[in-house]
């Protein structure tokens, strides 16, 4: 049994399809070690509020010859995997977004695999590769600039 067993399965209690996805997803665990598990409510554009397990934390990316971590929460939704999950970038207090055509300004993902979801050929381990390799193209992120620290004034009288 792996670190994230039974966490995942009492999470998937209400899902529709509970063994589909929890393979799914403790395959990701078992694949991507920066990444957990964790309960988290999901607002959709409707108003509508969800408990859902999301997978929250970082996905290596290759970026100009360095190995960086993406901060990352994938929501999986109740019923996956018949249905894709909602991705966002999360930055660190330390970076900022940078919005591109796959990820807009709030970090909402936007891919291809995620737009042409299927069940028999899409998965959460295939969803990250492909995170993996469009942010190595393209990071999501960047550092905040440092705020310059005004010099301060010399005291003349202390000569």
């Amino acid at each position: 049994m792996g670190q994230y067993d039974a966490q995942v399965r009492q999470q998937l209690s209400k899902y529709k399809h509970k063994d589909l996805a929890q393979r799914d997803i403790l395959n990701v665990f078992a694949s991507f070690s920066g990444l957990k598990p964790k309960s988290d409510e999901y607002a959709f554009n409707d108003g509508s509020v969800k408990d859902l397990l999301c997978i929250d934390g970082t996905i290596p990316v290759h970026y100009k010859g360095a190995k960086y971590n993406i901060p990352v929460c994938i929501y999986v939704m109740d019923t996956h995997p018949y249905n894709q999950p909602m991705c966002f970038v999360r930055p660190t207090k330390d970076m900022l977004i940078k919005p591109s055509k796959n990820v807009d300004a709030n970090g909402r993902i936007y891919l291809p695999y995620l737009h042409e979801w299927k069940f028999s050929n899409s998965d959460l381990i295939g969803l990250i590769q492909v995170m993996s390799v469009v942010f190595g193209e393209a990071s999501p992120v960047y550092a905040k600039p440092q705020r310059a620290t005004a010099p301060r004034p010399v005291d003349s009288d202390s000569n």
